[in-house]
């Protein structure tokens, strides 16, 4: 599948995911807050962040579950063009489910902001198919630079249109075209010299990537939508102005969460080997390496919340988000607890206890259906936060028990 190649270390990689991740991050939390100061009202950080939680929720649908699917395939199931077509197709899909979904539960006026960014995020996903082959050839430094490149130039699209217009929906378009154009002139070319990309693939073999990672699509679907449905209850419970606000203190906290697949996200490859390996002690050292290094990154930025969340709230927002800044505390915990899930499910990947991370999933979602009406109508903006936690903190016991189960049984083997 893949030519020879120079390939790099470890420590390469982790470092190349990170500085790319970091930036394209910083980016995107730039455009929320270049929303909620050019705009004329809050109401376009509400729906820009209406726009986020909608798609989120379909945007497994889009992944499908293939980026750990294929950074784990160790024998070489698929050709790499075949990955990427079958991603067209499901980001195609996903858009058409989002704008139906958007026409049911949201306001009119959001349907083409909606549509735009679905556009945006399917066209990125894409690129994360792209991606994960780059990482299977260790050559992560693709990733880092093809990342922060998106970052840097949607940023700058957005800005420029944005500020001219104040159209929400053409300024993400442009986000889209960006986008579209870093994956045809930077990724495609160098991915294509790792391993040749032929687009196209039989019906027999897009059945058997379906079939195997259609447990992954349906947790990951669970995960977006038991983290979106608060929001989307404080948006119809208490309207798009008081979302804006939340969203925008949340924003800066969810690099937090962000921050966890910076540590988790390059070694997924070595937790699957070491598993299949019967590796006790590696596999062991790497959980309580990824989970060090995750509760590290919650305690400074907790720390960081309580010395410096308002006035850096007041510089980034001004003074009337900052007065929020007590919502800051429980929104790092939900990022760190969101993190420790995420990384779970991930391990439950690569010891393909597929059945397992779906259960916690479903559990979670069936969770924040339940509590969040409740949960926000007792303690308002800090009720969508709670229940993120709840549901959250669910999903990780399943998980736990779950790889637990599966260590036990693997490690007894040998």
């Amino acid at each position: 599948m893949y030519f020879k190649h120079k390939e790099l270390s470890v420590r390469q990689n982790m470092i190349w995911n990170m500085v790319g991740s970091v930036m394209g991050m910083a980016c995107q939390w730039l455009i929320s807050i270049i929303v909620v100061r050019l705009a004329a009202d809050m109401s376009s950080a509400g729906l820009y962040s209406l726009a986020m939680s909608v798609f989120a929720i379909f945007s497994p649908i889009a992944n499908f579950g293939m980026y750990t699917y294929i950074v784990t395939d160790m024998e070489d199931r698929h050709t790499s063009g075949e990955y990427i077509t079958i991603s067209l197709f499901t980001s195609l899909i996903a858009i058409v489910i989002t704008v139906c979904y958007a026409a049911v539960t949201c306001r009119p006026n959001a349907l083409p902001i909606v549509f735009s960014y679905a556009l945006y995020k399917g066209i990125a996903i894409v690129i994360d198919i792209i991606h994960a082959i780059d990482q299977r050839a260790h050559r992560m430094d693709y990733v880092g630079i093809s990342l922060g490149l998106q970052g840097i130039l949607t940023l700058l699209s957005f800005t420029l249109v944005f500020g001219a217009t104040q159209d929400l929906t053409i300024s993400i378009l442009s986000m889209a075209l960006v986008t579209l154009l870093i994956c045809i002139l930077y990724d495609l070319p160098r991915t294509n010299a790792l391993s040749h990309i032929n687009l196209g693939v039989s019906p027999s073999k897009a059945i058997k990537v379906v079939t195997s990672c259609s447990l992954i699509v349906l947790a990951t679907m669970a995960t977006g939508a038991f983290a979106s449905i608060p929001r989307q209850v404080l948006s119809g419970t208490m309207g798009d102005a008081v979302l804006g606000i939340y969203a925008s203190v949340a924003t800066p906290v969810a690099i937090v969460q962000v921050c966890s697949t910076y540590i988790y996200n390059p070694l997924i490859g070595y937790f699957a080997e070491s598993f299949h390996k019967c590796d006790r002690l590696s596999f062991a050292r790497l959980a309580i390496f990824t989970l060090i290094g995750i509760a590290a990154i919650g305690i400074t930025s907790y720390l960081g919340a309580l010395i410096l969340g308002k006035p850096i709230l007041s510089l980034l927002y001004g003074a009337k988000v900052a007065e929020y800044s007590s919502l800051l505390g429980l929104l790092v915990l939900s990022s760190v607890i969101l993190g420790v899930s995420g990384f779970l499910c991930n391990l439950l990947v690569a010891v393909r206890s597929l059945r397992v991370m779906t259960l916690g999933s479903v559990a979670a979602l069936a969770l924040s259906i339940f509590i969040s009406e409740p949960l926000i109508a007792t303690y308002g903006m800090n009720g969508a936060t709670f229940a993120l936690l709840i549901a959250s903190s669910g999903s990780i016991l399943i998980s736990c028990i779950g790889i637990f189960i599966s260590a036990r049984t693997q490690f007894s083997s040998r």
